[in-house]
C-alpha cells in the first residue's frame, strides 16, 4: 500500500543531500535520489562524474534510474529523471507499506545519503566502546513500523543475532567494497513534474561503492552501483522497462560517439577524435577515455521450475536472454537475470523524433528502442526509418559494432545493407551519416513482471578505459571487451 500526498511546498525547497565518493581514481556525488549529479553544485565544476580524481575532468555528466510499466488495467506508470530542470518523479525517503497517521513530514530522517568505509567499520569491531560515526549510529537498518514502513531497510550485519540493529552491541552496516554511499527514495510521495507520469509505487534503496586499488588499474577506474527496487504499490505490473540513462560527456561533451556491446551486456561513451577540446581544463586533450557501463546483473526473470540454458545441445549459444543476462545454465533454478536487453541514443537536440523525451509515453517508447514518434529503431544510420543510412530491419540496439554474431538485436534477421557480414559493422563513427555530438544513452533491462511486494535487484559497473588510438579518429572498441571481462569476474566473485 502507497499514499500520494496532498501536502504541497515548494519543490525547489525540497533539497538533495548528497554525499562524495572517492575511494580510488574516480570522484563522484550520489544524491539522495540516486543519481550521479550534485544539483547544488552543477554551475562549477565539482560535479559529474569525475576521473581521475584529482582533477575535475568528467566522463558522465549525468546518471538515473527510468522505470516504466503497464498495470492490470493497461495504463502506464512511470518515473524518470534527466536534469532536474523541469522537476521530479523521485524524492526521498521509504513508502509506507501499513496505513499510518503521521505526515510526510516523517520521511525527513532520511533526507541523506549515508557514507560508511570499511575502516570505519574494522575499527568498530576492534574497539566496540570507542567513538562510532555518526553514518553508521544512524544507519537506517530500521524503519519505523508506527509510521508504516517496512521493518527493515538497509542491510546490516546482526553479530548479536537478535533481529535488531544496534552497533553498542556490536552491528555494523553490511556495505560492498571499502567505501560505500546508501540512499532510500521513491516514487510516490507527490505528483510527477518530470514526466507527468503515474507513479509506480516503487521504494529504491542504492548503494553506490568502490574498492581501494591503487595497485589494480582496472579496478581503480571502476564504481559498482546496486539498486533493491521493491514494488510497494497493491497491484501488480507487467511490461516493466528500467532505463539506464546516461549524458556522457567525456570532457568536451560536443564531440562524443557512443555505442554497445550486446554479447557482453555493455554500453559506452567516447570521444569523436582523438583529442577531446583544446586540453584545457575541463577537457581531455590528446588520447581521451571511454566511459563503460556494464549490466552486470538486471532484473529477475520470471520463474519457470527450471535452469535455463545458455547453451543448445551442439554447444551453441541459443539466441534469447542468455546471451548477456545471469544465471543460464548454471545448475541453478530460476536465478535467471536479464541484461542488457536494448540501446537506444537521445539527441541533444530539438528534434522531434530521437531528442530527450518530454511525456511519460515518449519515455516509455525509449524504454521499448522505439522513437519518440512511435515508429521503431532500424539498424543503420541514426536508425531512425527514412533517414540516409537507416537501412533496417527493425532493430533494439543502436552501434552494436560487431558484439552481435546471432543477431539477437533483430530477432535474428540479417541487417540490410551489408551490415554483420564480411568486417563490415554498424558503429557510429564509421558511418558516415553520424557526426560527433552531445549524444545521452539510455541502456535498457526489459520487459518483465513486477508482482505486488516484489524485489528486483540491479547491478551496475562503470568502469573508466584509456585506449589505444590508432588514428586521429579511431582506437579498436574490442579493447573495451577485456576490462569488461575482468570486473564482471570480479562482481561475481564478490562475496555479495
Amino acid at each position: 500500500m502507497f499514499a500520494m500526498f496532498a501536502v504541497t511546498f515548494n519543490m525547489s525547497a525540497q533539497y538533495h543531500p548528497n554525499a562524495e565518493i572517492n575511494t580510488n581514481n574516480i570522484r563522484t556525488h550520489l544524491v539522495g535520489t540516486g543519481t550521479f549529479f550534485d544539483l547544488e553544485n552543477r554551475e562549477n565544476e565539482n560535479f559529474g562524474y569525475i576521473v581521475p580524481a584529482s582533477d575535475s575532468t568528467k566522463t558522465i555528466y549525468q546518471h538515473s534510474l527510468w522505470i516504466g510499466g503497464l498495470d492490470e488495467d493497461g495504463s502506464l506508470h512511470l518515473a524518470a529523471f534527466r536534469f532536474g530542470q523541469i522537476g521530479e518523479d523521485y524524492f526521498s525517503g521509504p513508502l509506507r507499506v501499513t496505513d499510518a497517521t503521521t505526515d510526510i513530514y516523517g520521511v525527513m530522517d532520511y533526507h541523506h545519503v549515508w557514507k560508511i568505509t570499511r575502516t570505519d567499520i574494522e575499527n568498530m569491531i576492534a574497539n566496540p566502546s570507542g567513538d562510532i560515526t555518526e553514518d553508521i549510529l544512524t544507519w537506517p537498518a530500521h524503519g519505523n513500523i508506527e509510521d508504516g514502513y517496512a521493518e527493515n531497510l538497509a542491510p546490516f550485519v546482526d553479530v548479536d543475532g537478535d533481529g535488531e540493529y544496534n552497533p553498542h552491541n556490536g552491528d555494523y552496516p553490511d556495505i560492498d567494497g571499502d567505501v560505500a554511499l546508501f540512499c532510500i527514495f521513491n516514487d510516490s510521495y507527490f505528483s510527477h513534474t518530470e514526466t507527468g507520469g503515474m507513479p509506480l509505487g516503487l521504494e529504491v534503496h542504492c548503494m553506490l561503492y568502490g574498492f581501494n586499488s591503487s595497485g589494480d588499474e582496472t579496478l581503480n577506474n571502476t564504481l559498482f552501483m546496486r539498486y533493491w527496487i521493491y514494488n510497494r504499490s497493491d497491484y501488480p505490473l507487467h511490461d516493466v522497462y528500467i532505463g539506464y540513462f546516461t549524458d556522457f560527456e567525456i570532457g568536451y561533451g560536443n564531440d562524443d560517439y557512443i555505442g554497445c556491446d550486446v554479447e557482453r551486456g555493455y554500453y559506452y561513451g567516447y570521444n569523436g577524435t582523438s583529442m577531446d577540446g583544446d586540453g584545457t581544463s575541463g577537457t581531455f586533450g590528446a588520447n581521451p577515455p571511454a566511459q563503460i557501463v556494464a549490466v552486470l546483473g538486471g532484473p529477475n526473470m520470471p520463474a519457470d521450475g527450471i535452469d535455463n540454458p545458455k547453451f543448445d545441445f551442439d554447444g551453441n549459444q541459443l539466441c534469447d536472454q542468455s546471451i548477456n543476462g545471469t544465471g543460464f545454465g548454471d545448475g541453478i533454478i530460476d536465478n535467471e537475470r536479464l541484461g542488457l536487453t536494448g540501446f537506444i541514443p537521445c539527441r541533444n537536440s530539438a528534434s522531434p523524433i530521437n531528442s530527450d523525451p518530454t511525456t511519460s509515453e515518449e519515455y516509455y517508447l525509449l524504454l521499448k528502442s522505439m522513437w519518440k514518434n512511435g515508429m521503431n529503431m532500424e539498424y543503420g544510420g541514426d536508425g531512425c526509418p527514412g533517414n540516409e543510412g537507416t537501412v533496417g530491419p527493425v532493430c533494439r540496439f543502436a552501434f552494436p559494432h560487431d558484439s552481435d554474431p546471432l543477431n539477437w538485436g533483430t530477432n535474428g534477421i540479417m541487417p540490410n545493407g551489408g551490415y554483420n557480414q564480411n568486417g563490415f559493422y554498424w558503429n557510429a563513427h564509421t558511418d558516415t551519416n553520424v557526426y560527433p555530438e552531445d549524444f545521452r544513452a539510455i541502456g535498457i533491462s526489459g520487459p518483465f513482471n513486477f508482482s505486488k511486494d516484489q524485489a528486483h535487484v540491479i547491478d551496475l559497473g562503470f568502469i573508466t578505459v584509456w585506449p589505444t588510438w590508432i588514428s586521429d579518429t579511431e582506437f579498436d572498441l574490442n579493447e573495451l571487451d577485456a576490462p569488461v571481462d575482468y570486473i564482471k569476474n570480479y562482481f561475481n566473485n564478490l562475496d555479495k
